[in-house]
């Protein structure tokens, strides 16, 4: 009986609980429902409202209720997920998640003191050099949120990365997608089939319209990520076969983290390993090359392997002339 008493503000009647405890073959009274729910409100946090036929519910920060009998282990996925997830999930959903991560803690408070300090011993961190995440308006989150799962279109005031003024957005959803602290909706605009890339971050409001969104076909969030489109690519769709020669001190970073599943690595000499892989072509790729420093050549392409040169160059150039600057 109490697995079917929703969470308020939701409710459900007595006389709709009697007919799914009949359903699911438990043969009983009315009056026998009604009184044991009002046994049970003296001791469970149940709430039941003076409407004719009575309405029952969970009070709103009620512990959820099955979540105790779980495993110890399950209660510290929750913990994990609530301390990770926060930044990118939206109110309405850590709202209503809350109970399970109260609850969560209170388990692993009663474990023995092994597990309990398990929280203490486990942290997930980002690639790269840690950055602060961007502020999100909760409001805007939640709408876009809402617009995703229900195919509706959005409108929203939107600033551009290099704008000066907001501007306003009819907009289809195609899919979330969170990157190094960053959430981007995939979506649409009005009409037009070309894919947009928008960051929560710089959403300065979102309205729900009562339009479904506009669906592209034969779209694929997962195939539009493997083309490298979060890598910024330098031509749409378009891959290289990549060779580059890297100090062997440096080596195990691809080696245990292939860039392509077809990646092949040899071992030059003993202070040079080459890989030689196929990719995505973007600025992304030539971010990662440069982190290498003086660890990694770029042997082929070509042309990407003239383009890393000159900027080389630039860069050393920019050096010598902030040194002269200085001196």
């Amino acid at each position: 009986m109490l697995r079917v008493v929703p969470r308020h503000p939701r409710r459900i009647s007595t006389v709709e609980m009697k007919e799914r405890l009949r359903a699911a073959g438990f043969d009983t009274t009315l009056r026998t429902v009604q009184r044991d729910l009002i046994k049970l409100s003296s001791s469970l946090p149940l709430l039941g409202d003076d409407s004719k036929p009575q309405g029952w519910s969970w009070q709103a920060d009620a512990p959820q209720l099955d979540l105790p009998a779980l495993e110890p282990q399950a209660a510290l996925v929750f913990y994990l997920a609530e301390r990770y997830l926060t930044p990118l999930l939206p109110s309405s959903t850590l709202d209503y998640l809350s109970p399970w991560f109260r609850t969560a803690s209170g388990v692993l408070d009663n474990q023995h003191q092994d597990l309990s300090t398990w929280r203490d011993k486990v942290r997930i961190l980002a690639p790269g050099q840690p950055m602060l995440a961007p502020s999100i308006d909760r409001e805007v989150q939640r709408v876009v949120t809402q617009a995703l799962l229900l195919n509706r279109r959005l409108t929203v005031t939107y600033r551009p990365r290099a704008g000066i003024e907001d501007k306003n957005y009819e907009v289809n959803p195609l899919g979330i997608v969170v990157r190094d602290q960053m959430i981007y909706l995939v979506c649409t605009l009005r009409e037009y089939d070309d894919i947009k890339q928008l960051v929560l971050g710089r959403m300065r409001s979102a309205q729900l319209q009562d339009k479904r969104a506009r669906k592209l076909k034969h779209f694929d969030l997962d195939e539009y990520i493997s083309r490298g489109e979060f890598g910024f690519p330098i031509e749409t769709g378009r891959t290289i076969t990549l060779t580059v020669d890297f100090d062997a001190e440096v080596a195990n970073g691809f080696i245990e983290r292939p860039l392509d599943v077809k990646q092949v690595t040899e071992v030059i000499n003993e202070t040079t390993v080459r890989m030689t892989a196929t990719v995505p072509d973007t600025a992304e790729l030539r971010r990662w090359l440069l982190g290498f420093g003086k660890h990694a050549v770029v042997m082929e392409p070509a042309a990407l392997r003239s383009e890393m040169t000159s900027l080389v160059n630039e860069m050393h150039q920019r050096y010598l002339d902030q040194t002269r600057k200085a001196l």
